[in-house]
């Protein structure tokens, strides 16, 4: 059923985001995004110039790390692995899984590669000591980005089913290590 009460280019959007999330990108075709949102196809491509362009204007992969990134340095790593543990069907999981399925588009990989350092390495960085602030921040991002990975996109079962302390103590504690670990010795 098409938004009410809305301006078509806000419809157009609210239903790409909607779709692109829970059917990912390949799935989604510019046909459902157009009956979803109550318009014409032609009407999508006019506003959007492409499929690849309502994607890149309507997903991002943010979520809500601006507070774990900004809170106490000596326990980002813990609540990060909190955060993948805790929102595995949460909407950012939904964006994570189409933001990655489109990955293999190169306006859509840059858009990875920007949100990744604008939301997590930038912020942590700055806040990171040592000689390696950036290499650092970028080594946790990996590591949390591998946890994401095996958790949303995987499913693991064997993390699922894991004992969350554990896992929240283990991986935590190794995240932990690559932003405040002494730096490395020449």
């Amino acid at each position: 059923m098409p938004p009410q009460n809305l301006p078509p280019r806000d419809a157009i959007r609210r239903a790409a985001g909607e779709l692109f999330v829970r059917d990912g990108y390949a799935a989604t075709t510019v046909r459902a995004i157009a009956a979803a949102a109550g318009c014409d196809p032609a009407l999508v491509i006019r506003h959007f110039g492409s499929k690849e362009g309502l994607f890149l204007a309507t997903v991002s992969v943010s979520g809500d790390l601006s507070t774990i990134l900004a809170g106490p340095l000596e326990s980002i790593g813990r609540e990060l692995v909190r955060y993948v543990l805790e929102g595995a069907e949460s909407p950012v999981a939904g964006v994570y899984r189409a933001m990655l399925s489109a990955s293999d588009r190169p306006e859509i990989k840059e858009r990875l590669r920007a949100s990744i350092h604008d939301v997590f390495v930038g912020p942590l960085a700055e806040r990171v000591g040592g000689a390696y602030p950036e290499l650092r921040a970028r080594l946790a991002a990996a590591q949390f980005a591998g946890l994401i990975n095996a958790f949303w996109l995987v499913g693991d079962p064997a993390l699922v089913r894991g004992e969350r302390t554990a896992i929240i103590t283990l991986y935590g504690d190794a995240i932990q290590r690559l932003l405040t670990c002494e730096d490395p010795t020449h």
